[in-house]
């Protein structure tokens, strides 16, 4: 029956459900990535709590955050201990949507034709009251449905008591969100419904949250020597003498409540509900959160952890959510999900919250708080970054003390401090998951020429989000790839990239792309991609970006400069490519760039960051975009200001910055560049008008038909643009209809 609960009854069941599952698989675009957004490794978690904690930030999940501070206080997990803070909290099974379709299938097994459904407005409570009430949790529905099944077994699905008792208890789970009415008496009912009548009205007062009320008939119902449900009706009697503390919050209720909790420990026919004391925890946690949250922190932070350490956690994070602080540990959690909000370093309470606490014992969980929290100029930046410099490298601190100094340093203009830092730290033969990557963000602002910019622009990836890995069942799989049998779709995604195969397959980051498109000129675009030893698969995409972009801003040297660079990535159009090259510039040439750019769908004149475009660059794949749109840009992602956000989902300060080789002119030039491009159409009409004038002027030339079938496939696939499709398809049938090409366009939408 729904409150047949389970003796060891966690609070962080009690009070908020299920964990949401980590990384939940679906079809997504797959991506690489440059570090941990979360704080998860997708090839072992168990990493970090070993230690390895790289750039701690402030997108890590609380577990991470309260793992962190241990670990920079000097404290240890074993690796089961780890383990238990992964899994889902306190080991709660199955999930509630599951056991709310076991309970609804169950019944209709019973009610045919099942009564009709109706929408009840839920009930408004207080959020700090709210949280702490009964509510039905996946166990009610489960245990209604093992109950029912037990009365099926006995009695047979056609019984009509049966059928009473599951009309009832549909009522009694009609009260989980909303007061509704309750199951009716049953003075003429067999004796065994009779109890469970007078059980599931008691549990009906429980979930409409008339705790004194439902304690009166729990009390009543475990005095009946008779009824099945005694001794769990004890237990659930002291069970609502708690919740109406928590309610009521006044003395004597309290004192009521601790009363019921000892009589249940002293009742030797409870024994099942001996073995710890959830009642008084939740007691403690719903009127004396300080005094808890204390005891909790204690127990976490001491030199041997609890058994019941993920339980403890999750009730000390809900007790801290509130930023109260009630404890050292809570406050360093709180303040450092502080900068996830719309305020981030600018909020003024928790900054000076943060600085305070490193000021009053220079504990290094606040060292590093203040570092994230400082701004250039504030007063306490350079005692703060001399600090940091002190703290050992073996420390779990350190990585993230380097960047946030590196960070500060570069913005006093203290370039060539921060560079030569940043040289020594990137010589390391091996560097922590994220590090070297979050680093070279750093040393490409500080970048003094292409050849620099360039060496820095490379990241290693380091795991394809949501490529799913059976082996840790994880939407995200770690580089490099290992040789597998991959479903055909991902095939189209990956088995092609050889890079992803190898260690450390580079690309460029957001930071790298956005600074190309938005600070440099286009001659100054093509440096890069001709940098001595930039990446083949890099050169090849970026290659074919700034190309695109000569041709769409008639740059005939800087368009066949990249031709020569990207031609051998493209064997298959080595004629086209050879014709491009000797055309004249002018018509003969744009038309040239045309038939090349049509048979391309990941062209565009913006570098894109990661895979780009996922399938090969000659390959309509399922997903887009394909070629340039009439409304792209420079950049994805952008603030209010219109200032480009390089990361919208990891809370570091990553502002894009023109390295100091890049000039006011270059800017200048780069923007009038951009402006350009932003008054073009999309490549399907920018393409058709290209193509279809070449094609009434050259009926004679064999690739006509054909370049008039891939306008329309552009306008399919591509920009919607019905007016070049139409276009396109009525010159290819008028023209020649005949042609294998026109049968292979059989329409122009």
């Amino acid at each position: 029956m729904i409150a047949r609960l389970v003796a060891r009854l966690t609070l962080a069941l009690l009070f908020s459900g299920l964990a949401g599952a980590a990384w939940a698989t679906g079809e997504y675009i797959q991506d690489i990535r440059f570090f941990s957004r979360s704080g998860m490794d997708p090839e072992s978690n168990l990493r970090y709590f070993r230690g390895n904690l790289g750039i701690l930030r402030p997108t890590f999940d609380d577990v991470r955050l309260y793992a962190a501070y241990r670990r920079l206080i000097g404290g240890t997990f074993t690796d089961a201990q780890a383990q238990q803070l992964l899994a889902r909290c306190c080991d709660a099974p199955g999930a509630a949507d599951d056991v709310a379709m076991t309970w609804s299938d169950t019944r209709k097994r019973v009610l045919r034709p099942l009564p009709p459904e109706t929408y009840v407005a839920p009930r408004e409570r207080p959020d700090d009251i709210r949280t702490l009430d009964v509510s039905c949790f996946p166990n009610a529905y489960r245990n209604a449905a093992a109950t029912l099944v037990q009365r099926i077994k006995e009695r047979g699905a056609t019984d009509p008591w049966v059928r009473e008792w599951t009309t009832g208890q549909d009522a009694v789970l009609a009260n989980c969100v909303a007061d509704s009415p309750l199951p009716p008496e049953v003075p003429k009912a067999p004796a065994w419904l009779k109890a469970d009548r007078a059980y599931q009205i008691a549990t009906t007062y429980f979930y409409r949250l008339d705790y004194a009320r439902a304690a009166e008939l729990y009390a009543a119902i475990g005095r009946d020597a008779s009824s099945p449900w005694r001794k769990l009706a004890r237990y659930l009697a002291a069970r609502a003498a708690v919740h109406a503390a928590i309610v009521d919050k006044t003395p004597d209720s309290i004192a009521a409540a601790d009363t019921a909790i000892a009589a249940i420990t002293a009742d030797p026919e409870l024994t099942d509900y001996h073995a710890d004391a959830p009642l008084a925890s939740m007691l403690a946690f719903g009127t004396r959160p300080q005094q808890r949250a204390q005891e909790l922190a204690t127990s976490f932070l001491a030199a041997d952890l609890p058994a019941s350490l993920a339980v403890d956690l999750h009730d000390l994070k809900d007790l801290e959510r509130t930023g109260k602080r009630y404890t050292d540990v809570g406050a360093w959690v709180y303040d450092i999900n502080a900068l996830n909000g719309e305020k981030g370093r600018e909020n003024a309470e928790v900054k000076a919250d943060v600085l305070r606490r490193w000021r009053d014992g220079r504990a290094l969980p606040w060292l590093v708080a203040a570092m994230m929290f400082l701004a250039p100029d504030d007063p306490d930046a350079a005692e703060a970054i001399a600090a940091s410099e002190a703290i050992d490298a073996n420390s779990p601190a350190y990585y993230t003390l380097a960047w946030h100094r590196l960070r500060l340093r570069i913005e006093q203009a203290k370039a060539d401090e921060a560079r030569a830092e940043l040289d020594r730290l990137l010589a390391a033969r091996s560097l922590p998951e994220g590090v070297g990557n979050l680093l070279r963000y750093q040393r490409l602002k500080l970048a003094r020429d292409i050849g620099e910019f360039a060496t820095s622009a490379v990241r290693h990836g380091e795991f394809i989000m949501y490529l799913y890995d059976p082996s840790t069942k994880l939407s995200a799989m770690p580089l490099p790839l290992r040789p597998t049998k991959w479903d055909s779709y991902i095939a189209t995604v990956v088995s092609w990239r050889t890079e992803l195969f190898q260690k450390d397959p580079p690309y460029f980051d957001a930071d790298a792309t956005y600074g190309i498109s938005s600070f440099m000129p286009l001659p100054m675009m093509a440096q890069v991609v001709l940098a001595p030893g930039l990446p083949a698969n890099i050169k090849r995409d970026i290659g074919l970006a700034v190309w695109t972009r000569a041709v769409l801003l008639d740059d005939a040297d800087t368009a066949n400069t990249m031709a020569d660079a990207i031609a051998s990535f493209f064997p298959q159009y080595a004629d086209n490519w050879k014709t491009f090259r000797s055309a004249a510039a002018g018509d003969a040439k744009k038309a040239e760039a045309a038939l090349l750019l049509l048979r391309l769908p990941a062209a565009r004149p913006y570098p894109a960051y990661g895979l780009g475009y996922i399938y090969r660059r000659d390959v309509i794949g399922r997903y887009g975009p394909r070629w340039w749109t009439k409304d792209d840009s420079a950049f994805a992602n952008s603030d209010a200001k219109g200032e480009p956000l390089l990361c919208l989902d990891c809370a570091l300060p990553l502002p894009l910055v023109a390295p100091p080789f890049i000039t006011a002119a270059h800017k200048e030039r780069a923007k009038a560049d951009n402006d350009r491009l932003a008054k073009l159409p999309g490549a399907p009409a920018w393409l058709g008008s290209i193509v279809i004038p070449w094609a009434k002027a050259h009926p004679n030339d064999p690739r006509a038909p054909e370049a008039l079938h891939l306008v329309v496939r552009a306008t399919q696939y591509g920009d919607k643009d019905s007016d070049t499709s139409k276009a396109a398809y009525d010159l290819l049938r008028s023209r020649f209809p005949r042609s294998p090409w026109t049968a292979k366009t059989p329409m122009w939408f």
